[in-house]
């Protein structure tokens, strides 16, 4: 009976680990959210990528020539895959307020790990999340962020996370014109350094998740005209943005990730490229009955060359 049970619990064991090495290399497709969670919000350089998790700044001036191996560093990207643009789109009825944070880590062995870049993300306005070398973990609303590499992390708040009320004009009730809002830095540009991972949603009432569940922590609000900016309809959940890990199923957390395999063709469902540009389109479904079955945003992302590489799944 002894060496059943020691049989059966091998067993069990390698049955673990394979279900943790699926998660950490594909995603499972399927697998339970809760168990991929907690690859979910590891921020840093891959394990195995270029520079090999070395402490030591890059000096690579250009991308790998093995399309397979992540890139480590933004430094190592080629200067046109160093930043990305972002609009938001408004069709729905409403006034629609967002919250999005972008995330790096910097820092010898981070993502932005030569001084030229550092300055360049300070100067473009990412600061510092927590003290330099007394944290590794922060939490944006019900996520948690944890720094797996690097001596900072870096972010930059766009939306109700700079103190704007109403982000988003309602849209006409007739045409195909839009409001639309670019992202841009406290310059005027339009050009953000590249992050690591956008995080939907933050502590405000309007935004944090419902009862702990991640999947439903709120990217965008319909709201009522300021001052009062009061919520209307179904407010836009992670689970209902589409790209999101928890939207395609990966995982539970309410973010787009970076694609750090640039020069391999592909790209996952819940990532955006270096160098390109993100559409963002909040739909008008602020009270529909199908949001439980469809998305409520949308959005397209584009390559450096203009390329479409996801479109809308409407």
């Amino acid at each position: 009976m002894l060496n059943r049970v020691r049989s059966v619990a091998s067993f069990g064991g390698v049955a673990w680990l394979l279900c943790i090495a699926c998660l950490v290399a594909f995603g499972c497709r399927g697998a339970s959210p809760f168990l991929a969670a907690q690859f979910a919000t590891n921020i840093g350089p891959f394990v195995g990528a270029v520079g090999g998790g070395s402490s030591q700044p890059s000096t690579s001036s250009g991308p790998s020539s093995d399309s397979n191996i992540p890139v480590s560093s933004v430094c190592d990207l080629q200067a046109n895959l160093r930043n990305i643009q972002v609009s938001i789109i408004n069709e729905a009825q409403q006034q629609v307020r967002f919250s999005m944070t972008f995330l790096v880590s910097a820092g010898p062995g981070g993502f932005v790990s030569c001084s030229d870049e550092i300055t360049r993300y300070e100067q473009a306005g990412y600061h510092d999340a927590c003290t330099p070398g007394t944290c590794s973990t922060i939490s944006v609303g019900c996520d948690t962020i944890t720094l797996s590499s690097g001596t900072r992390l870096l972010r930059l708040d766009f939306g109700v996370n700079q103190g704007v009320v109403a982000t988003l004009p309602a849209a006409p009730n007739t045409g195909t014109s839009f409001p639309q809002r670019q992202l841009t830095l406290g310059n005027g540009s339009s050009n953000i350094p590249v992050p690591e991972v956008i995080v939907f949603g933050n502590d405000d009432p309007d935004f944090i998740c419902l009862g702990g569940d991640l999947t439903t922590q709120r990217g965008f609000v319909y709201s009522t005209p300021p001052p009062a900016a009061l919520p209307i309809g179904k407010a836009v959940e992670a689970i209902r943005i589409q790209g999101t890990v928890a939207n395609k199923q990966f995982g539970t957390a309410p973010e787009w990730r970076l694609d750090k395999t640039p020069n391999n063709g592909t790209i996952a469902s819940f990532q955006f490229a270096a160098g390109g540009t993100i559409v963002a389109t909040v739909l008008d479904r602020a009270t529909d009955a199908l949001t439980n079955t469809r998305n409520q945003a949308v959005w397209r992302v584009t390559d450096a060359g203009g390329t479409t590489v996801i479109f809308e799944e409407r």
